[in-house]
């Protein structure tokens, strides 16, 4: 309870020292405790409440930061079209394991800027992520889980829905139930470029631990392919890699496969989904321009609800 009324205090802080009107830029700004919970947010000038769209690092959940997007033109494009642009970082897998990530993290910024919506003028009905490898399968995540919100708890921010309009899902992973691998792709490949990421990634001691009742509860909750249904929000898949063969492990973790397994699957299951695959064009596209555009779409599409 002293945690909670500590981050409320702070919370209330920054609220005297952060102009809500419009305009701003908010630099390193905590969503949590932990050093790594922290976030960049840039503000549109607007009377009314802007949507947000929120940027997801890359990096394996063991590199990244949210300051690669800073310099970033497309931040302009948005704050241009009337939408709020927020960046953040998340703890590594040192840290925490990846299914505390996804909750206490990526799902727990969700539920904070919504609990914060009138501080930073956001229209919290209007909320879409995306990113690249981990940060757009962190997306995926948020697009086809069930809401997370918690509404008899103590803490008003866990009360909020971690629910998003839409998602980019850019050069990243089919599932992070790492088993379903063995089904998707060459099982030799798997042991060979993901390891014991199979079972290491959810701080747990082997693949047979994957196997538990705790296991087998771990995996349904990080399978986005699973977990996805009609009513979830709606997704652009793209990737720039060749289809070919996958000729290391980074093209194995990024292989077009993924972005195609994944359309296919919301085809099967009724999901609203655009799919960009780049390896074998000449000309390549704007994949953050193309999420933009998408994103508006989006956007404007949900207004209108």
């Amino acid at each position: 309870m002293t945690r909670i009324l500590l981050l409320l205090v702070t919370s209330l802080l920054s609220f005297n020292s952060f102009a809500r009107s419009s305009g701003e830029v908010l630099l390193d700004a905590k969503y949590g405790e932990h050093e790594r919970q922290a976030f960049d947010i840039w503000l549109p000038k607007s009377i009314k409440k802007t949507p947000l769209v929120v940027y997801i690092h890359g990096g394996g959940f063991v590199m990244g930061s949210k300051d690669e997007i800073r310099k970033n033109n497309i931040i302009n494009k948005y704050l241009k079209a009337g939408i709020a642009f927020a960046s953040i970082n998340y703890r590594y897998l040192k840290h925490a394991p990846l299914q505390t990530i996804f909750r206490e993290d990526i799902a727990g910024f969700i539920q904070y800027i919504r609990f914060h919506s009138k501080r930073y003028n956001i229209n919290s009905k209007l909320i879409a992520s995306h990113g690249f490898s981990a940060g757009g399968s962190s997306s995926l995540w948020l697009g086809t889980h069930d809401d997370i919100a918690d509404p008899e708890n103590v803490d008003p921010i866990k009360r909020e829905s971690s629910r998003i309009i839409a998602a980019g899902h850019l050069s990243a992973q089919v599932s992070y139930d790492f088993i379903d691998w063995y089904h998707y792709f060459d099982p030799e490949k798997v042991d060979l470029y993901v390891g014991s990421q199979v079972w290491s990634r959810y701080h747990l001691n082997s693949k047979e631990d994957l196997f538990t009742p705790e296991g087998i509860a771990i995996r349904q909750d990080v399978d986005m392919y699973e977990n996805m249904s009609a009513d979830d929000a709606p997704v652009i898949f793209w990737n720039g890699l060749p289809d070919v063969e996958s000729e290391d492990g980074g093209h194995f973790m990024h292989s077009p496969r993924h972005a195609k397994l994944l359309f296919e699957r919301a085809q099967k299951v009724g999901l609203e989904a655009e799919i960009i695959l780049d390896g074998d064009r000449t000309i390549k596209s704007d994949v953050m321009g193309e999420a933009f555009k998408f994103f508006v779409r989006k956007i404007k599409e949900a207004k209108r609800l």
